[in-house]
């Protein structure tokens, strides 16, 4: 096997566990009822197997008709079809625990997504990058949060003090922290209305209602603009330039990039400061509990698969 076909194959797992959570088996039997397998009595049909096999052959450019392709699609079918049958068993057993993630509970996951970007437009360019719709990325975090809830029922893991002091003794450097601006901005479409915005702030106008009134940035605009505390490489270069230039207290002139153009305000700055265990052991006791959960579930789920009432149909993987 070629080391693509590695890659993609490699890659599948997360696909395919990321997409098959929001597939039900009414659309199976929509769309045929030939099965692929069953999984304690629930069927995977055919029509499931053969879509996420044909939606990643095109997403990696595979011709499936072709005698490369052709070679390929037995060893992809087969690692897909085993991760639907993981899904089935996940999606079983957290319906049994009642572990299956609710809205708010995807609407938070969601909401600490978008803080990570800088504004609305920005989030939604890289989902649009990504080839995903809301909805999508809605059913992944929803499909993602069930395993988590699950993890956290089924497996019994804890972390002491002592481990986090040797592990941040081990990797003290990736928790020190590094310079930071609190930045606010104002993003318009044109430098027309730039210049406009401008002339205002420099007569004495505040900036967060200014910010209010004009931005177009959806994700800030109603918090006066403001971004929060962020790090170097964290935002577009042009406007991390600018606003790491600034001072306290200081505005920018028009900034653009390429989103449009932007007015930055700096109303605090954090210099690098070294990390104290005592402000990172939460952090890193959630990393490690994390890690040890993820063992731990893997763990079960063989435990669960060696258990479980599983057929596979042989023309599924031909």
């Amino acid at each position: 096997m070629t080391s693509r076909a590695k890659t993609i194959i490699f890659l599948v797992i997360f696909i395919v566990v990321a997409t098959t959570a929001a597939v039900g088996l009414t659309q199976g039997l929509r769309r045929g009822t030939a099965l692929a397998a069953t999984v304690n009595g629930e069927a995977i049909y055919a029509s499931e197997l053969d879509r996420e096999v044909n939606a990643i052959a095109g997403q990696y450019g595979i011709n499936l008709t072709s005698p490369d392709g052709a070679k390929q699609r037995g060893e992809i079918t087969r690692v897909v079809l085993d991760q639907m049958i993981e899904q089935r068993l996940i999606n079983q057993e957290a319906r049994r625990h009642d572990a299956q993630a609710e809205d708010p509970q995807v609407d938070a996951q969601l909401a600490d997504i978008k803080r990570n970007f800088p504004s609305e437009r920005e989030f939604q360019m890289a989902l649009g990058e990504r080839g995903l719709t809301l909805t999508e990325l809605r059913n992944r975090l929803r499909t993602t949060l069930t395993m988590q809830n699950l993890m956290e029922k089924v497996t019994n893991v804890t972390v002491t003090d002592r481990e986090i002091e040797q592990y941040f003794k081990e990797h003290r450097s990736e928790y020190d922290r590094a310079e930071q601006v609190r930045a606010s901005h104002i993003l318009l479409e044109s430098e027309a209305e730039a210049r406009f915005v401008l002339a205002r702030l420099r007569r004495g106008e505040k900036f967060d209602e200014l910010a209010q009134q004009y931005s177009k940035d959806p994700g800030s605009k109603s918090q006066g603009g403001d971004l929060g505390f962020v790090s170097r490489g964290q935002l577009v270069g042009e406007f991390e330039r600018a606003a790491f230039a600034l001072g306290t207290g200081q505005t920018s002139g028009i900034v653009k990039t390429q989103f449009g153009f932007h007015l930055i305000k700096v109303t605090e700055k954090r210099p690098p400061q070294p990390a104290r265990v005592e402000e990172v052991g939460n952090q890193i006791r959630n990393q490690l509990l994390s890690r040890k959960r993820e063992t731990a579930f893997q763990a079960w789920l063989k435990q669960l698969k060696a258990k479980a009432k599983i057929a596979r149909f042989d023309r599924a993987t031909k």
